[in-house]
């Protein structure tokens, strides 16, 4: 099998650009997503795969709860300030506009649309968490939305 020829391959995959948005008692943080798709209609689910060792995943797995930011082709800047500033290092709803859903779960400001959600399982799968979550509500909608390319985010 060749690993890299594999990898090149799965590079030509299109994912539309996400920020994952999290609320514990002890902080907030905001992290972009690529690696996100619907998985079920009835009830609306989804799922997004998050790397264990990033902040959001520890996060998630406390509230058991997140937002989903839809952005847009002109919120490129806040997609890379939330996907190349650590939540360790930095407060990034200091850096990026950001408005609330239910008054403490952040999401992006002026996104195409947001889902909340709710963690159903989880599932370790490699050096990443795929959280499988229940969509509880939503706002907003198709637009000109943001779309990732490795060449355009690394």
């Amino acid at each position: 099998m060749n690993q890299k020829a594999a990898q090149n391959a799965m590079n030509g995959l299109t994912h539309g650009v996400y920020v994952i948005g999290v609320h514990t008692q002890e902080k907030d943080n905001l992290m972009t997503a690529a690696w996100l798709c619907q998985i079920s209609s009835s009830p609306a689910m989804l799922a997004v795969a998050v790397s264990k060792g990033h902040l959001t995943a520890e996060l998630i797995e406390r509230a058991g709860c997140f937002t989903v930011s839809v952005l847009k082709k002109d919120q490129k800047e806040a997609a890379l300030v939330c996907g190349r500033v650590s939540g360790r290092a930095a407060d990034k709803l200091k850096l990026v506009k950001t408005d609330y859903v239910e008054g403490t779960i952040p999401v992006i400001a002026g996104s195409a649309a947001w889902l909340k959600c709710r963690v159903a399982q989880s599932v370790a799968a490699s050096d990443h968490i795929l959280f499988l979550a229940q969509v509880e509500d939503g706002a907003g909608g198709a637009e000109d939305l943001l779309v990732y390319r490795k060449d355009n985010f690394f």
